[in-house]
């Protein structure tokens, strides 16, 4: 399958960031560390019902920076991520070890496994000098092979139309859009959380969730709120 996009000047200005910030969340086009904390909280909410062991496929993994947040607030979550960047997988098994990551496009080489839950958080904020219906379209096509690859649902997270300021690199969507999207194209089994921050949310889609699942959405495999306010992480 041929790329509809062009994805060359956003891997560039990715390895920009990393020349420039290092290991440091700016790297990935965050503000800082507990701004993407608050967005790996929102897209945790997905599974934050599990009580048994579920395994985490993170598109567009960037540094790894997920996989330290699971590990210090989910004891079940099991991850493996991917990313378009050979660089940024480089940097993210250097600073992990044996980290389950590789470098991987999905549409062109989907993982022969599938995975309990797939995210992607902020994988979709840069076009760079894509159109908007280009990019949406190509957003589409992702979100179909990211569901494709999960057993149980996604979440994903976007920069929101509801953001009070806009760059013109960046890809905002709008949330009722792409859950309109969602519900057609994928599971009706959708809602959208808009709670990080006023110019975020995240879509979720799930397989299946019977009715005593979804009362537990906040349940006990994600630790308490207080444990990642002391360590400086501000829950939405």
């Amino acid at each position: 399958m041929r790329r509809s996009i062009d994805l060359e000047n956003v891997t560039l200005r990715y390895d920009a960031l990393l020349d420039r910030y290092s290991d440091d969340s700016r790297a990935v086009g965050w503000r800082d560390a507990q701004s993407q904390a608050s967005k790996f909280y929102e897209i945790a909410q997905v599974f934050a019902h599990e009580k048994r062991s579920f395994t985490v496929y993170d598109v567009g993994c960037g540094l790894g920076n997920l996989y330290d947040f699971l590990k210090d607030t989910n004891r079940f979550a099991r991850y493996h991520g991917c990313d378009i960047n050979p660089r940024m997988i480089e940097r993210a098994r250097r600073r992990h070890g044996k980290l389950a990551v590789d470098c991987r496009d999905i549409l062109l080489a989907p993982p022969r496994k599938r995975y309990d839950y797939v995210l992607a958080s902020g994988t979709f904020n840069l076009r760079m000098n894509n159109s908007e219906p280009a990019w949406q379209k190509y957003v589409e096509r992702m979100l179909r092979a990211l569901y494709g690859i999960s057993r149980h649902g996604i979440a994903v997270g976007f920069l929101s139309t509801f953001a009070r300021h806009e760059e013109r690199d960046e890809f905002h969507e709008n949330p009722s859009r792409i859950l309109d999207f969602v519900q057609r194209a994928l599971s009706p089994l959708a809602e959208i959380r808009h709670s990080a921050s006023p110019g975020h949310f995240a879509v979720f889609a799930y397989r299946s969730l019977p009715l005593k699942r979804i009362s537990r959405l906040r349940g006990p495999s994600l630790k308490s709120k207080s444990m990642i306010e002391r360590r400086g992480i501000k829950s939405p």
